[in-house]
């Protein structure tokens, strides 16, 4: 039974030699293994607020993206207006000037088929013109082959000419 319960020098030594490991323990290892827990301890908590900084910024930074978004939507959809004007514009320039091109020519159209009208009246009273200076001569000639008629005639017209 000696085994279960320890005599009175053992506990002296085994407590002399625990007091001493823990002396030199405190003097030796304590120190540093707590300066090195305090260290973690003080690395972790400023990782901590540093994730908590980055975790803040991202927000900021999403939220910075979306109000990018937002204007790049609006900025395209002014863009889109602003074309879809334009395009209407040029369409109703294009429109104006087809209806003033086709007055233009239907207004040289018409000044076209005047004058050809012209010329064909000026060409019919050109042809008219001849054809009774034709049958006036057929006339005349028919009435000039008497001598006296002729010479009365001749007369009768100087006398005109003479007067006028």
């Amino acid at each position: 039974m000696e085994l279960v319960s320890p005599g009175l020098g053992l506990i002296f030594w085994m407590t002399l030699a625990f007091g001493m490991v823990l002396l030199i323990l405190r003097k030796y290892a304590w120190r540093p293994i707590l300066n090195t827990i305090r260290e973690r301890e003080l690395s972790i908590s400023q990782s901590l607020r540093d994730a908590q900084h980055i975790q803040r910024e991202l927000a900021a930074l999403e939220e910075q993206k979306e109000h990018k978004m937002r204007e790049a939507e609006k900025l395209r959809l002014e863009l889109l207006t602003q074309a879809r004007g334009e395009a209407d514009e040029i369409i109703r320039n294009a429109r104006q000037r087809a209806s003033v091109e086709v007055s233009q020519i239907m207004e040289d159209g018409k000044r076209a088929v005047e004058a050809q009208r012209n010329a064909v009246v000026h060409e019919i009273r050109d042809q008219i013109a001849k054809l009774s200076v034709d049958m006036a001569e057929k006339v005349l000639e028919g009435e000039l082959k008497d001598r006296d008629i002729s010479q009365k005639l001749v007369n009768q017209m100087l006398d005109k000419v003479a007067l006028n």
